[in-house]
């Protein structure tokens, strides 16, 4: 008898797993995908409103994304969804397997054949005229595109969490921002251990050649200040701008920030010798990814910043 029973039950076993296999399980319903419980295909059709107000609708999950931005790119690949990005800007080369996605130009000369002939059903971009001017054949194709434009480190986070409801992914959106907010709040405590007037001055050169900088309302001006540096151009306009070197004298800031490696050059350029960053050897070549995309390795970032203002 127990050993009848032990073959019915195996038997039964048996039955349930093929059928769940085939999709047959009662009421013919095959299993969704799930994801805390949820199935995600419930929530489609979905509406977010994106960073220019647009309220884009996706009627289901994308499966073909293109990225039109280095920092989305790294977004999409940190949210485990790499797999559906099929295309992306000749910027686009972190993480290394970005690099194999077919690539559409660069970010300010877009080819749109390129990425009408990928099908994509998501686009996702960042904002300036020269993009809307090239998203502009997006019109009328049906084709969804999402802009995302955060303009400090909180909506970096929301960015974040923003793409990953949108590719159905919320809960690693989730893991990602609270990793994040944990690195920002562990800098909050080392920044605030640092009295004010220890707080360098500080210039971020963003061009080879001009004096481009950063002034307010950008991240990285945020990332400046969170990092606990003090940034000369903060008072003198907003966004990113050229500033003169009769500025630069007047203001004199202790430490330079290169983003692009600059520093050896800079320290021998004769007409800065009377600079005290130059006199004290406070220029820093600093990893012009980290601290110029918006992504989730803006931490990164601020630890370098960090580093050459204190370390």
């Amino acid at each position: 008898m127990r050993k009848n029973r032990l073959i019915a039950l195996s038997t039964a076993v048996l039955l349930v797993v093929t059928l769940f296999a085939a999709g047959c399980l009662p009421g013919n319903v095959a299993p969704k995908e799930t994801q805390n419980g949820e199935a995600v295909n419930e929530r489609y059709p979905l509406t977010v409103t994106d960073d220019l107000g647009r309220e884009v609708t996706l009627s289901a999950k994308p499966e073909r994304i293109v990225s039109l931005m280095p920092s989305l790119t790294e977004i999409l690949f940190a949210l485990d969804e790499g797999g559906r990005v099929v295309g992306v800007t000749d910027w686009c080369y972190y993480p290394e397997e970005a690099q194999e996605r077919a690539k559409v130009g660069g970010i300010f000369n877009l080819n749109a054949e390129s990425i009408l002939a990928l099908e994509p059903d998501l686009i996702v971009t960042g904002n300036s005229d020269a993009l809307a001017e090239t998203l502009s054949f997006l019109e009328g194709t049906g084709i969804a595109y999402l802009v995302i434009d955060p303009q400090n480190l909180d909506e970096i986070e929301l960015s974040i969490a923003k793409i990953a409801e949108v590719v159905g992914s919320p809960a690693k959106g989730e893991a990602i921002v609270a990793e994040l907010q944990a690195g920002r709040a562990a800098m909050t405590e080392k920044v605030a251990a640092i009295a004010e007037a220890d707080r360098p001055s500080v210039f971020v050169m963003i061009d080879t050649e001009s004096l481009f900088t950063v002034g307010e309302g950008e991240f990285l001006a945020d990332l400046i200040s969170s990092a606990g540096g003090r940034n000369i151009a903060a008072g003198l306009g907003s966004g990113y701008f050229e500033m003169s070197e009769e500025k630069l004298f007047e203001l004199d800031p202790e430490v330079i920030i290169a983003t692009f490696p600059m520093r050896e050059r800079l320290l021998a350029r004769e007409s800065w010798q009377g600079l005290q960053a130059v006199k004290n050897g406070r220029i820093y070549d600093v990893n012009g990814d980290l601290v110029s995309r918006p992504g989730p390795r803006v931490v990164l970032g601020m630890e370098e910043l960090y580093g050459a203002f204190f370390e």
